[in-house]
């Protein structure tokens, strides 16, 4: 539910300490974020974190930059009374981001849609959080390694009790809902404005994937997919950094370390790392610079179940901007989408579509009149010609456009 009381003021941390926290904190997500407070506090939190030796023998050495591989899980122990997360017995890997601290200064965070079909060593073909059902965390490992390419030098784990009780250690979390939204299936449900979410509501949040809100007098879904759901999770990942790069936003460090750790798995390699080599290391990174975004797919059904694909070059792309730490998504194409085939919701499904092809959607709005082809009008023809081209149908025109956006796609009879 809402947090909704008034907090007595805090007492504010040592300096050096949230320095410390901030510098560390930007190698995060849900669960890097407790796992650097743990460190912060000391070993002796740490010890309270579960072990995982057997996930080191896939891990890559580095003595660069550094890639963690973090999953959330959704395991049911602890959730009982929150009927809304399902029944289902057994785990399997709900968040799946790769996080990136570059030596440089720079960090990068790469969510990968739970629904991505992919090879699953000794497996087959399958939904990429199968993998964790089937193997764990060596199974998962080796499944991005072999698909994305990528070396991952460490692993953590959080369930969601974790993630709750971490968010709720530090007060709850800020943020600005432009409507009231709800999803029936997470238990969401906030009023429009600024909101203070406290951990079960940012957590209903963050799994959301039937996203609507409340506009002009009706429900509408909104990002109500996977990749959407990624988005939120993202969000929640900034706000809980704003949270606790805040003067005086805690009041124990030590609580918060050691409810995360009693929830939480970390590889072998983690659990005997340096802290203090770690800490000057990185340095140089300051608290929320996160180049964060989702790899690129197309929807798809595979034996009667929705899956998303890789969408390649964007994909492709996206994985070596990562791999190299350059920018993941370079001069993004900001896009107004236009509802010109009459058809309630066109213009939300050609939106969620282009955010899937990693255009950046800024509007939408209703077209003066009907179109029978989709047309992308711009005043820079290769934009409208990438637009047209990661679709695969429409007409690029040429014309002038709003300074806030680069193409307006207006939606025709073709895309019904």
């Amino acid at each position: 539910m809402m947090s909704t009381q008034e907090t007595q003021p805090k007492r504010g941390l040592p300096r050096w300490f949230k320095a410390l926290t901030i510098t560390l904190l930007v190698l995060a997500n849900i669960a890097v974020l407790g796992l650097l407070w743990i460190f912060n506090v000391g070993q002796g939190a740490l010890a309270e974190a579960d072990r995982d030796d057997e996930v080191t023998d896939v891990l890559d050495q580095s003595t660069g930059d550094l890639t963690f591989l973090v999953i959330g899980s959704d395991t049911r122990e602890g959730l009982e009374d929150l009927k809304n997360f399902g029944s289902a017995g057994g785990e399997r890997g709900d968040v799946i981001m790769l996080v990136k601290a570059n030596r440089d200064g720079s960090m990068q965070m790469l969510s990968i849609p739970r629904d991505l079909w992919v090879d699953i060593p000794g497996r087959g073909k399958d939904k990429i959080n199968a993998a964790y059902a089937y193997g764990g965390s060596t199974l998962m490992v080796q499944t991005i390694k072999q698909n994305l390419g990528l070396e991952i030098n460490h692993y953590v784990e959080v369930d969601f009790v974790g993630f709750m009780e971490m968010i709720d250690e530090i007060g709850g979390i800020e943020m600005y809902f432009p409507y009231a939204a709800r999803d029936s299936s997470s238990g969401l449900n906030v009023e429009a404005g600024e909101q203070v979410l406290d951990g079960e509501t940012a957590l209903a949040y963050a799994r959301s994937r039937k996203y609507q809100e409340y506009q002009n007098g009706s429900w509408v879904s909104v990002d109500a997919d996977d990749i959407g759901r990624t988005q939120r999770q993202q969000e929640v990942v900034r706000a809980i950094m704003s949270a606790l790069k805040t003067p005086g936003s805690i009041t124990e460090a030590g609580d918060i370390a050691n409810s995360l750790a009693r929830h939480m798995t970390i590889d072998g390699f983690l659990a005997e790392a340096s802290v203090a080599q770690l800490a000057w290391d990185f340095r140089g990174i300051i608290g929320g610079n996160i180049d964060g975004a989702t790899l690129p797919v197309v929807g798809g059904t595979e034996g009667g179940a929705s899956v998303v694909y890789r969408n390649d070059p964007a994909a492709a792309t996206m994985i070596q901007n990562f791999n190299t730490g350059q920018p993941l998504a370079q001069e993004a194409v900001r896009v107004q989408v236009l509802n010109g085939n009459g058809i309630p919701g066109a213009a939300a499904d050609m939106a969620q579509e282009l955010e899937s092809l990693g255009f950046v959607v800024v509007s939408l709005g209703d077209a003066d009149q009907s179109y029978a082809t989709t047309t992308v009008l711009v005043g820079d023809p290769d934009a409208g010609s990438l637009i047209v081209s990661q679709l695969g149908f429409g007409e690029v025109v040429a014309g002038s456009v709003d300074n806030s956006v680069d193409a307006v796609v207006i939606v025709g009879g073709d895309a019904a």
